[in-house]
């Protein structure tokens, strides 16, 4: 069912995509929006857009210029539908791309990882720099590590010496 078939208080199905957040809302009202460049002395067509006020959780969102002819619409980042499976249908979309998204992760995440293993083979400066910057950082946790003993050694030492 598009849009101009709708009445109101007919369910719309909301998916937002950033944060992703499924919601239904119901037509609160909608209106003819008048073609541009109208001439008054030729036969007018049928308006393309119509206006889509939607009420969802107790305020309106209104959609100007609204595809009349459509059963989703995307607006500022959010999919409105007129039935379930447009919804599902944009759901279906978000989740592929997510599903992209992931696997794209994981290839740039080897690229890094094997990228630093040859430019370590490649390019001796690069392979002393990263030996230097390990080094650093071990001997940095050693310090922590050595830091946290002796504070310890010191409250023992302070639980066991006389009280004056």
């Amino acid at each position: 069912m598009d849009f101009k078939t709708l009445g109101e208080n007919s369910p719309i199905y909301i998916v937002h995509k950033k944060p992703f957040l499924f919601e239904m809302g119901t037509l609160k009202s909608k209106g003819t929006k008048a073609p541009a460049n109208m001439n008054p002395f030729l036969p007018q067509p049928a308006p393309q857009t119509i206006d889509v006020v939607v009420s969802v959780n107790g305020s309106d969102e209104v959609l100007p210029g609204t595809p009349a002819n459509l059963e989703v619409v995307e607006y500022r980042n959010t999919y409105y539908s007129t039935t379930p499976e447009g919804a599902q249908q944009a759901i279906a979309n978000l989740m592929q791309m997510a599903a992209n998204g992931i696997a794209e992760q994981a290839y740039y995440q080897s690229v890094q990882t094997e990228g630093e293993k040859a430019m370590e083979r490649l390019n001796p400066q690069y392979a002393e720099g990263k030996r230097q910057a390990r080094t650093i950082e071990d001997l940095q946790k050693r310090q922590d590590e050595q830091g946290k003993m002796l504070s310890d050694i010191y409250q023992m030492m302070q639980k066991i010496a006389p009280k004056s």
